[in-house]
This record gives structure tokens, sequence and C-alpha cells, in this order.
């Protein structure tokens, strides 16, 4: 298994992987908006492939995590998608861990994630509301999860997470129109 930065000949895949992924166009609509954002950050749009075949791919990106005192920089995994038949051998597991390195290595402090215990087990995120980091509307069965990159990465972090406007669509489907 290879994994590497995105190139543009793997756009069309990494949509199927997506929507295959979660059954409806949501997901890769939201790639495909954040690649034309000016926030895009290439190297952290990663695919998986095995035999030459691409079959995973996961996105990092720029948020702040809101307080009344101050403005917080993390990086949010989301999407994060493998086509059935390579799930379950490892291959998010080394698309996230990758992710991880590399936000890392840009600087990031903080990553947070929506999501199962998976990320807990394998790579200890805890919950963010421990913290008091918290989304910025309520989503049944799915935590706000975070791992601080470096030691102290979430000291006095602590505020609701705000995301591009590219991501307005996604939240919408997730949450509902807001007033």
């Amino acid at each position: 298994m290879i994994i590497r930065t995105e190139r543009e000949t793997d756009f069309d895949v990494i949509d199927r992987i997506h929507d295959s992924a979660f059954g409806h166009s949501v997901e890769s609509a939201l790639i495909r908006r954040l690649r034309a954002s000016s926030g895009f950050v290439k190297d952290f749009s990663l695919v998986a492939e095995c035999d030459g075949k691409v079959v995973g791919h996961v996105l990092f990106t720029h948020v702040t995590v809101e307080s009344p005192v101050k403005s917080s920089p993390a990086v949010i995994l989301a999407p994060l998608a493998v086509f059935s038949d390579y799930r379950g051998v490892g291959v998010g597991t080394a698309l996230v861990a990758e992710g991880i390195r590399r936000t890392r290595e840009a600087g990031y402090t903080l990553m947070l994630v929506y999501g199962h215990r998976f990320y807990e087990k394998k790579f200890g995120f805890t919950l963010a509301h421990e913290q008091g980091i918290f989304r910025p509307n309520p989503m049944p069965n799915a935590p706000v999860r975070m791992l601080p990159l470096t030691d102290g990465g979430a000291d006095g972090v602590s505020g609701v997470i705000k995301y591009p406007k590219e991501f307005r669509p996604l939240i919408e489907e997730w949450y509902g129109k807001e007033d």
C-alpha cells in the first residue's frame, strides 16, 4: 500500500470512493469545493493506492476553535472513505496516520474529528467536549474527538469549531439550516 498526495487524475475515483461509502454525493461535493478554496492544502488530501488502484481517501482541513477571548487553529479530519472491498485491512488507519504526521510536520498542534471510537483506540483521540471544544450545533451519535499533535497542543483551547464556508452545505445536511 502506498499513501500519497492526491493527483488531478485521482479526482473522479475519489468522488466514487466517497459517494459509495456515504451513499450520496455531499462529501464528494465538499471535497471539490475545498479544492477550489484559497485555504486548500494539497498535501493534506491523501489517497491510498493498492496494486496501482486508488482505494481510499482522506482530507484534513484548517478550522479554528473560537471562544470569546481567542481563536485557536486546528485541523479537522473529514471526510475519510475507503472502497468496501478494502475496509478492515488497514487502509483507513494508514491514511489517518500519514495525515497526523503531515499536519504535525506543518505545525498544527490539534486535530479534531467527528467520529467513532476507532480514532480513540487506534490513535488516542479523546472526547473534545471534555476539553470544552464543541461543534456549532448538536449532532446525535457523532461526538467530536480531539488529538493534541504536540505536547500541550490542546492547552488553553476551548470554544466552538468554526469551519470554512465551503463546509456549509455539509453542515446543513448534518444539522439542518440555521436561521
